[in-house]
């Protein structure tokens, strides 16, 4: 037994634990932080891939545009929209939030406007859904908490900007934010 605990007998097994314990730090490095990030790398580039080259939605699946402004979707914004997201007819659902009271909890408001979309549990899960978002933003965070409930996800936002050229419409997308994007790359900075 004394033997075993001679000097040139402890380095090795002080090696080989730690060398054990470096490939089990790596090891839990690569699949924490790399496979996930590969992983979401590469279902973007195929959802990218696939809208692009199969037009993006099915023929018959409905693509709905929820508009929490207050203002309506002027024709040049819907096509932008329908461009932007690959649908090729895009329907609007207008969703008045009207004006909410500052002395009441508000939450109940906005869940019976939300409930106005009239859609099945299935239907929140399964219709392409984007969204433009309500100016006030407490009750933009309302509905947005509401939304991903019952979609199990962050929708997509249309971003709105003053137009830039001159044209009728006032106001143009600038772009459809992806919100599960977002998330995803933050939670790496946990």
């Amino acid at each position: 037994m004394n033997e075993f605990f001679t000097q040139n007998n402890l380095l090795v097994v002080f090696w080989f634990t730690a060398g054990l314990v470096s490939i089990i730090e790596l090891l839990e490095y690569l699949v924490t932080k790399n496979i996930p990030w590969l992983f979401r790398l590469m279902r973007g580039v195929w959802r990218g891939m696939a809208r692009r080259f199969s037009g993006g939605i099915s023929e018959g699946t409905r693509q709905l545009i929820i508009n929490f402004s207050g203002h309506p979707v002027l024709p040049g914004q819907h096509k932008d929209i329908g461009k932007m997201m690959h649908w090729p007819s895009p329907e609007i659902i207008n969703v008045s939030l009207g004006n909410v009271a500052e002395d009441h909890n508000f939450v109940s408001t906005i869940e019976k406007a939300v409930e106005k979309v009239a859609l099945s549990p299935e239907e929140w899960q399964s219709t392409p859904i984007v969204v433009i978002a309500a100016g006030y933003s407490a009750v933009w965070s309302v509905v947005l908490a509401e939304l991903h409930g019952r979609l199990g996800y962050f929708p997509d936002v249309v971003r709105l900007r003053p137009a830039s050229t001159v044209s009728n419409e006032k106001f143009e997308v600038a772009e459809i934010m992806n919100l599960r994007e977002v998330r995803h790359k933050s939670r790496d900075k946990r």
